[in-house]
């Protein structure tokens, strides 16, 4: 590092400099630095720190800047350290000596905690868009399928007939909680820490509440300490992250084994499939695949985050800089795994007649039976018993329960009558489901209806 070395009697040794630069990781934050900047420097303007001259002439040089990082023309050098100073020494070449002003008051302490901030701000708005989408290609997919019919399954092993609606309907609701979760996290994130400084404040005339309302963020810190040194908005983004990772990990992995010839209840169209270098026939569903692949590293970077923070003393410490990575990091994987999932249900056929003869097992009905007997004033645990045993007979003669006479179903309740044999339809089934919030045919389409 070539900057900030008049108390020191030697340059930083070329492999340390390397060592403790974060330039890789500060190119996502450039232009929150620069938003950050422009507030910092429009606040000691309005606080008579600086003049209006130099007030404007810092907030252009800051433009400029910003503009030619979305050129492509300013790139950060590891020899400046981070994204900071980089900015800084720039500065210095557009407007020269009214750039040393504009880190009055300020230290990268607090201008590092504000660009994380508004950079976890920015991912978390993003992904609320994203999951807005996906949840609006569920939406569509389960109303387009209304009528179809599939198994549910619990430990894998077929339950009941379900709706696939309803089963779609189950990602939505993992993927409110995970937009709900962005929402909760938004609140503690929009806190500006500009006016800490390095750790105690300053004596000088500043308006933290104006940085804060400037950045168009609803408070500011109230403890200087802790405001240089907080990372739980890191923590908790990397949490809700990882958490809405597992729900989409759970969802690929669902469509993956739909998708297979064993199963073949939905077909992902060529936009989300890939070849085989060996196999001509082969369409995999890599994509999706990979989606379940990207939540171990996620979950990871949690923990990386968590175990930094454990043991800290107080106050801002440089290992705090190793908290920006991981955020950053999540932050793209996340967002690239909410676009290929929409992309995903987007292209996804589904196969309803599949679908109905896999739910047309009639070994799911049984519960359906228990019902039936309950209805008929049978207690709960005899009509268990007596549907159980009616199971084990079936399995006996090696036949199917739906091909049992009224007779030999009557040996093992005389509460049966002829329309029990109608239990044996899966639509019936579904169609039977009144409970709140069930796999019933008319909740469903309710529920369709309302978030089409």
């Amino acid at each position: 590092m070539q900057v900030l070395r008049k108390a020191f009697t030697q340059q930083l040794d070329q492999s340390v400099t390397a060592f403790v630069n974060s330039v890789d990781a500060d190119e996502a934050l450039v232009e929150v630095d620069i938003q950050g900047s422009i507030a910092h420097a429009t606040m000691l303007c309005q606080q008579g720190l600086l003049t209006e001259a130099q007030g404007t002439s810092i907030v252009a040089g800051l433009k400029t800047i910003l503009a030619e990082y979305q050129e492509g023309k300013f790139t950060l050098n590891p020899v400046f350290e981070d994204v900071h100073m980089n900015v800084e020494k720039r500065l210095e070449q557009l407007i020269g000596q009214d750039a040393l002003r504009l880190h009055t008051a300020r230290s990268r302490n607090d201008q590092v905690a504000l660009d994380l901030r508004l950079f976890v701000l920015g991912q978390i708005a993003l992904h609320k868009t994203q999951i807005t989408v996906l949840k609006s290609a569920i939406a569509k997919c389960a109303l387009a399928n209304i009528e179809a019919v599939m198994p549910g399954y619990t430990h894998l092993q077929r339950a009941q007939p379900v709706l696939f609606a309803h089963a779609m309907h189950a990602f939505m609701e993992m993927l409110e909680r995970d937009f709900g979760r962005f929402c909760d996290l938004e609140k503690r994130t929009a806190v500006s820490p500009l006016g800490a400084g390095a750790q105690a404040g300053t004596g000088l005339p500043i308006d933290p509440h104006l940085s804060a309302k400037l950045l168009g963020l609803p408070t500011c810190f109230n403890n200087s300490i802790d405001a240089v040194s907080d990372r739980d908005f890191v923590a908790e983004y990397l949490f809700a992250a990882s958490m809405c990772s597992v729900h989409l990990s759970q969802m690929a992995e669902t469509f993956v084994i739909w998708a297979t010839r064993e199963f073949g209840f939905v077909t992902f169209s060529d936009a989300v499939t890939t070849a085989s270098s060996l196999m001509p026939q082969k369409k995999n569903p890599d994509p999706v695949e990979i989606v379940r692949g990207k939540a171990g590293g996620m979950m990871g970077e949690l923990i990386n985050v968590l175990s930094t923070l454990k043991g800290l003393p107080l106050g801002y410490n440089r290992d705090l800089q190793e908290t920006k990575p991981p955020a950053i990091k999540v932050g793209k994987e996340l967002s690239g795994c909410l676009n290929v999932m929409a992309v995903a249900v987007n292209s996804m056929t589904v196969n309803s007649a599949t679908t109905l003869k896999a739910a047309s097992d009639p070994d799911m009905i049984t519960t359906d039976l228990v019902e039936y007997l309950v209805n008929k004033s049978v207690p709960f645990r005899k009509a268990h018993e007596e549907v159980s045993a009616l199971v084990a007979f079936a399995r006996e003669k090696n036949v199917s329960l739906s091909t049992l006479t009224l007779a030999e179903m009557q040996s093992f309740s005389k509460e049966y009558d002829s329309d029990a044999l109608a239990l044996f339809d899966p639509v019936v089934s579904v169609n039977a489901k009144t409970s709140y919030g069930s796999t019933g045919t008319a909740r469903v389409k309710a529920v369709a209806e309302s978030r089409d």
